[in-house]
């Protein structure tokens, strides 16, 4: 049985996260002797905005992906250009005040149900708790005695468990927000696989779909299995917004100790390279300020555009010579 289920209208007292009907039926799993298993792609706590009048989802003008909510300063913030946008009271689509962020991750979830069921044997699937062999070793025989299993995509492959009686997709929403231009294609495969999970060796599955915005058209691709219309979709997007397959990607990154000597660094990169583009054949996104990773700041250049290759012929010396720059073909 496939159910579909509105966290605006069904949330329960213990968490906006955990639909009255998932609790539920996790109750009716239990009392079976079956496996309840819970999927949710984060492991993290960023948050993204939502409006739950309208189900919109708060998105980047410049690069179509959906914006996280930062703080400090306050601030809508595009994961891929960089640019950031001022903090929303009101919906841009129907100007309702009803905005809301959505933050959760694994080991919130993992917490709430360990309280919930203490006599449970709850086990939480992820990268944070996978962290060498041993520990590997360790998973594989928890998850056989498991009563509920919280996983990220880790568990959606070379994993086959006997007596699972529930498979729920917790927050469809954190594929939606993933910060590239496939994140749809990435989402669709990421959700089929687990589903893939449903009715394995004959067993009778429940399987709940989670989410603030039933109306968005993956979640029914993914409820229908409709690869067909999704893939059709999903090309006349990336045509309209020149990405891969109609146009060649590519991501120039550079990363210095000094913030304001990797930003003059890229900027310069841009100017020679546009110097060279006098048809303005190429589209050029330069992220307005660097990150800070591993003690270095990157800045980031993306080029769209066909034939990029004989472009970055231009810069050609400085891509071989210099290790601090990176070529990332998309």
């Amino acid at each position: 049985m496939f159910s579909i289920v509105n966290l605006s209208q069904d949330s329960s007292p213990t968490s906006n996260y955990l639909s009255s009907t998932l609790l539920e039926s996790i109750d009716a799993t239990l009392q079976k002797g079956e496996k309840s298993l819970l999927y949710l792609n984060k492991r993290g706590s960023y948050s993204s905005l939502i409006c739950e009048s309208c189900q919109y989802i708060y998105e980047c003008p410049n690069c179509d992906v959906s914006l996280y909510v930062h703080t400090n300063p306050d601030c809508l913030r595009c994961h891929i250009c960089n640019n950031a946008f001022s903090p929303q009271n009101n919906c841009k689509s129907c100007n309702s005040t009803r905005l809301k962020p959505v933050w959760v991750g694994t080991q919130q979830i993992e917490t709430l149900l360990k309280n919930l069921y203490p006599h449970a044997l709850v086990y939480r699937f992820d990268s944070d708790n996978m962290k060498n062999i041993s520990s590997k070793k360790a998973a594989l025989q928890e998850l056989d005695t498991a009563d509920i299993i919280i996983g990220t995509k880790m568990i959606t492959t070379g994993f086959n468990f006997d007596k699972i009686g529930l498979i729920s997709l917790l927050l469809v929403e954190w594929e939606l927000w993933y910060p590239s231009y496939d994140a749809l294609e990435k989402a669709y495969n990421n959700l089929r696989q687990v589903i893939g999970r449903w009715n394995r060796k004959s067993q009778k599955t429940k399987l709940i779909l989670q989410t603030f915005v039933p109306d968005n058209p993956l979640v029914k691709f993914i409820s229908e299995s409709n690869y067909k219309d999704f893939f059709a979709q999903n090309l006349t997007e990336r045509k309209e917004f020149l990405y891969p397959p109609y146009a060649q990607m590519v991501t120039l990154g550079y990363r210095h100790k000094d913030s304001k000597k990797s930003l003059s660094y890229i900027e310069k990169l841009e100017k020679t390279l546009k110097e060279h583009d006098s048809e303005n054949l190429y589209q050029f996104l330069r992220w307005s300020s660097s990150f800070k990773k591993n003690n270095s700041h990157h800045s980031t250049l993306i080029i769209k555009g066909q034939n990029i290759r004989k472009l970055l012929n231009h810069i050609k010396n400085k891509i071989l010579s210099e290790s601090s720059l990176s070529v990332v073909f998309h």
